[in-house]
């Protein structure tokens, strides 16, 4: 036992007494504090185990609650649009859905704009709204005037440019020869009249071709050859936005020598047979394109007599068509 007083004279001091735990054998001691110590981290690992325990189950409600109401947000209903109208495509918020019956078993709640198509002309349009777990049903049915109205095929007019590649055979008293000729470069102007009884177009158009070189040996000249023509074409088929068909007719080759050409070719009747395609990009326009090929026919005049000449190729045409 031990006493203690205050360092400081004149002080009142209260005696404390400390009673010291009695000495341990230096193994006895070490022993007692690892197992104090391995009992002071167990209950740690417990207390740990036991809150993380805690967490999850209070917070995985909160997940579970969550997750319907995520799944509520994307609510679905059905729409399904039909049209009286043979080969009418149809348009959901502008795109292609299908044709003369469509139907989207999957489509967002909400506002939609339906959009039913003939030969390029809106037959109905207007905005649906869709309810979640409903079936919203649309009938493209107009009035029987407003519907001979609106399937009545459109004319419609064509621009465009185009490259032409021909030879040159001529056969005269003299013999029969062919000549090098170089691609020509054009443009021209086409105007489609729709014949509704047969489904089909008759085509009036002019080409307009840029003289290009021909050559004879080591000689070089210049001629173009640029035609009227009248034409036969029909649709094919279909798909979405796109139409093909096909035409063919007749041509009245016109040629003109340029500089450094000294001949004289009276035009004749020639022919000429292509495939055609047209894509959709607004209401009242198309974009087009034709391949094909063409011979032009004529009448040389030479010193030992007339001459036939043919020049015959491929062409190539891209243009705008307008709705007239």
């Amino acid at each position: 036992m031990k006493k203690f007083q205050s360092p400081h004279p004149g002080f009142a001091c209260q005696k404390i007494t400390i009673n010291a735990p009695p000495c341990l054998p230096a193994g006895r001691s070490h022993r007692k504090r690892d197992e104090i110590k391995k009992h002071w981290n167990t209950k740690n690992w417990v207390r740990a185990v036991f809150f993380l325990f805690l967490v999850f189950v209070l917070i995985t409600p909160v997940f579970a609650a969550d997750a319907p109401a995520f799944q509520a947000d994307a609510a679905y209903g059905k729409l399904t649009v039909y049209s009286d109208i043979p080969g009418s495509d149809i348009y959901v918020d502008a795109k292609f859905v299908g044709q003369d019956r469509a139907m989207i078993s999957n489509i967002p709640v909400g506002k939609h704009y339906v959009r039913v198509v003939k030969n390029e002309t809106t037959i109905q349009s207007g905005l649906v709204d869709v309810k979640e777990g409903e079936e919203t049903i649309i009938v493209a049915k107009p009035s029987e005037d407003e519907l001979l109205s609106k399937i009545k095929k459109p004319n419609q007019v064509l621009l465009f440019g185009g490259m032409t590649s021909v030879g040159y055979d001529e056969t005269n008293p003299s013999g029969s020869y062919s000549l090098s000729y170089r691609m020509q470069l054009g443009m021209g102007t086409e105007v489609k009249f729709a014949i509704p009884l047969i489904d089909s177009y008759v085509n009036l158009g002019f080409f307009l071709n840029y003289p290009s070189t021909i050559t004879s040996g080591t000689t070089e000249g210049q001629m173009a050859i640029s035609s009227p023509y009248v034409c036969i074409s029909k649709d094919l088929f279909k798909s979405g936005p796109l139409k093909f068909g096909a035409g063919l007719g007749l041509n009245y080759g016109i040629f003109n020598p340029g500089g450094s050409t000294m001949i004289s070719i009276a035009s004749r009747i020639g022919y000429m047979y292509y495939f055609e395609g047209f894509r959709n990009v607004a209401d009242n326009q198309q974009i087009a394109v034709r391949i094909g090929y063409i011979i032009y026919n004529g009448k040389s005049a030479t010193k030992l007599g007339p001459g036939d000449v043919s020049c015959a190729g491929f062409f190539l045409q891209g243009g705008v068509s307008y709705q007239l």
